[in-house]
């Protein structure tokens, strides 16, 4: 019951073995990354820290680090702390994400921004609601 298969046959049937092998081999690597390039920036999103306070020492770090951006000569780090406290507190949810990600401050709410960036040179609270630090009273107040 031997065949004695001709060259053609031997090319015809390895052509047919080469591409089912290819096919499955190629079914194989669709099937693990099947959805795998949509959701992979957003697991690295959901991983990183949106605490408010990594928060607003990224924006501070930010401000830091480009001071002509921020407060020009006027810069320094309270300042800087002054303005993250005050930016950090007006993100949303996909402005803080948009913040960790990528390092950089969202323009969506530039007026806003610049509002707390007075109020932070002034030397008084980042934001409008929020209450400067009772001034402490000395000897002389309390008589």
């Amino acid at each position: 019951m031997k065949k004695n298969w001709t060259k053609g046959e031997y090319f015809r049937r390895g052509a047919a073995f080469g591409a089912a092998l290819s096919l499955l081999v190629l079914a194989g690597c669709a099937d693990n990354s099947s959805g795998n390039y949509k959701t992979a920036g957003a697991q690295a999103r959901a991983a990183a820290d949106t605490s408010p306070n990594t928060v607003k020492s990224k924006i501070a770090k930010i401000c830091l680090g480009d001071p002509d951006r921020f407060f020009g000569s006027a810069s320094s780090p309270a300042r800087c702390d002054c303005y993250g406290s005050g930016v950090a507190k007006t993100l949303n949810k996909d402005e803080v994400s948009y913040v960790v990600t990528y390092n950089e401050i969202p323009s969506l709410s530039a007026n806003e921004y610049d509002k707390i960036k007075q109020r932070c040179l002034a030397g008084g609270p980042a934001t409008a609601d929020d209450k400067p630090a009772a001034k402490k009273k000395s000897d002389k107040d309390k008589s």
